[in-house]
């Protein structure tokens, strides 16, 4: 966990709700929107407003009001030991197509968020839409196997093409598993896994 560097103290709720903020970043990348929040905590968007300006108010966090995931912990602004992952290119959330094997660029992010994966792809498409978004950065860790509901990064051996899907187990049938209900499952591919997904970054909150 991000060391907490509070200028006044939370009240109880307060509290619980800064240690989710806190944890969805750190699990995702990402901030959650007050919407989130409200369904998390069973209370309204108007309160999870007046929650989040007080946490502001009192030196917690930060936000960019024109963004839906627009809240920032303050403690994480400048914490954390940085690390390059190089971007290999781009992978579909959507009809698979001919992945990108070198790497494009690099990206630095605090140690922590990294979460041990090895490399990031750029996702396309809206397949795997809204919990990942066309033009988000997926990080990737290596592996070979996977768990029912992890989303993983697929490779279809007949074509050498790759998609990022979930991955779903039934009886002894395995396959993959759009978000958005537009996109049928994939099954009738034979595929490995690349890795699994371990956070995203979306690139206008950077």
């Amino acid at each position: 966990m991000y060391s907490k560097r509070m200028t006044l103290p939370l009240t109880h709720k307060q509290q619980r709700i800064y240690d989710f903020i806190e944890e969805q970043i750190e699990r995702t990348g990402l901030p959650p929107t007050f919407r989130e929040i409200a369904l998390r905590f069973a209370i309204s968007v108007r309160a999870v407003q007046d929650h989040v300006a007080a946490l502001e108010k009192k030196g917690s966090v930060k936000r960019a009001k024109e963004r839906a995931r627009g809240i920032l912990i303050a403690a994480h602004q400048n914490s954390g030991v940085k690390v390059r992952l190089p971007i290999l290119g781009s992978v579909p959330a959507g009809r698979p197509v001919e992945a990108i094997a070198q790497a494009e660029d690099f990206l630095s992010i605090n140690e922590d968020i990294a979460k041990r994966a090895n490399f990031v792809l750029r996702v396309k498409g809206d397949s795997m839409f809204p919990k990942i978004e066309d033009g988000d950065l997926v990080l990737v860790r290596s592996a070979q196997t996977a768990e029912d509901g992890e989303i993983v990064v697929a490779y279809f051996q007949e074509d050498g093409e790759v998609t990022v899907k979930k991955l779903r187990k039934r009886s002894r049938r395995v396959y993959l598993e759009a978000i958005n209900p537009a996109y049928p499952p994939i099954g009738e591919k034979p595929f490995s896994i690349v890795g699994t997904v371990t956070s995203l970054i979306r690139p206008d909150l950077s």
